[in-house]
């Protein structure tokens, strides 16, 4: 939001009857239009007119949507929040609101996000003063609630949760170096910065930070997706160490893995045939290397058709997590199977195998 929005903006569960009612604390009329998705149509529909003071129930009955986006017309001072999505001057339903807006006569308009919470039946969002007064001190900004609290484990509410991820939240090269890239999820909470989800791509480690600037809807998604999973990821790289990069996502759609048939059978604890000491822990794409008890290290893998200069083939890079970017040791998968992994190291050509334990 620009800032002639700061605090004119203010969201409240449970103060209508059930659906979706905006309301108008201004001191003009609000003309209102709404945008939400089901099964990945989406869908505009306006305009309401709401007088200073009133309300209007813009989507009545119990609410089957998380993510909700509306706009304003005739106000100047609105600019969304990055979603954009067509509308007509007269009152319209559009289907197919995110396409292309020539085609259904429409033009495209800006949106801001509305998040009803993962089990909301009835929201209400109050449309307040472009220019608050501020004659006392406000309050600190209360910390964001973290999207990893209401993970969304039913098959509807992830589809919408996707949907609206697919969404750019901003426009890219705001913040940083703009990118798309092809990552695997290796999950959402805790790290070393903070709270946040974290995949991996290219070789790196990527972060993106709960409560900063990546698209809420797009770590929501993340988080219900399972570690492993491939997905498509655009946004900005905010800052590069090690192999360690801090990212803002602006979109996130389901990706395709060539190697997900491997990388799934790669998965869990394997011990050497030749050193039952020896042994490996391998999830999502980090990998411990354990030996008699004692843990030496974490890597992270990346299968590709290509490393250490040989193409073809399914071939693994290992690289150690806080170790030189540059040494990479490289293998050729020979074998994936459930109950069975061969690796031949390239350049030596001898054969690692490990089964289960």
């Amino acid at each position: 939001m620009r800032a002639g929005w700061i605090g004119a903006f203010m969201l409240v569960a449970g103060q209508a009857d059930a659906g979706l009612t905006l309301c108008n604390d201004r001191e003009e009329r609000a003309s209102v239009a709404i945008a939400y998705a089901t099964d990945d149509v989406w869908t505009s529909e306006g305009w309401w007119g709401i007088e200073p003071g009133a309300c209007a129930v813009v989507q009545s009955g119990d609410l089957k949507q998380r993510h909700y986006y509306y706009t304003l017309s005739g106000d100047d001072g609105f600019a969304g929040e990055g979603y954009s999505f067509c509308t007509q001057p007269q009152a319209f339903t559009l289907t197919g609101a995110d396409g292309d807006c020539a085609a259904l006569a429409a033009e495209s308009r800006a949106f801001s996000h509305i998040d009803t919470g993962a089990d909301a039946i009835d929201f209400t969002v109050r449309l307040g003063t472009a220019s608050p007064k501020q004659d006392t001190p406000l309050p600190p900004p209360s910390a964001p609630e973290s999207v990893f609290e209401n993970i969304p484990d039913h098959a509807e509410d992830v589809a919408n949760e996707l949907a609206a991820a697919a969404i750019p939240s901003f426009v890219q090269g705001q913040m940083g170096e703009p990118f798309t890239v092809t990552g695997i999820v290796q999950g959402c909470g805790p790290t070393e910065g903070g709270n946040g989800c974290t995949f991996y791509a290219e070789g790196a480690r990527w972060i993106a930070y709960n409560g900063a600037a990546s698209n809420p809807a797009a770590l929501g998604a993340m988080a219900a997706m399972p570690v492993g999973a491939a997905e498509l990821v655009t946004g900005d790289l905010i800052s590069f160490g090690d192999i360690t990069a801090e990212a803002a996502i602006a979109s996130l759609q389901p990706g395709d893995d060539p190697y997900a048939s491997q990388r799934t059978a790669m998965q869990g604890v394997w011990v050497s045939v030749d050193d039952p000491q020896s042994r490996l822990e391998i999830t999502g794409s980090e990998q411990t290397d354990i030996y008699g008890g004692e843990v030496l290290g974490v890597s992270v893998l990346t299968l590709s058709d290509f490393c250490g200069g040989q193409n073809g083939g399914v071939l693994l890079g290992v690289q150690q997590m806080g170790g030189d970017p540059a040494d990479t040791q490289c293998f050729d998968v020979l074998t994936a199977e459930p109950d069975r992994l061969e690796l031949s190291y390239i350049g030596r050509g001898n054969t690692l195998a490990y089964v289960r334990p």
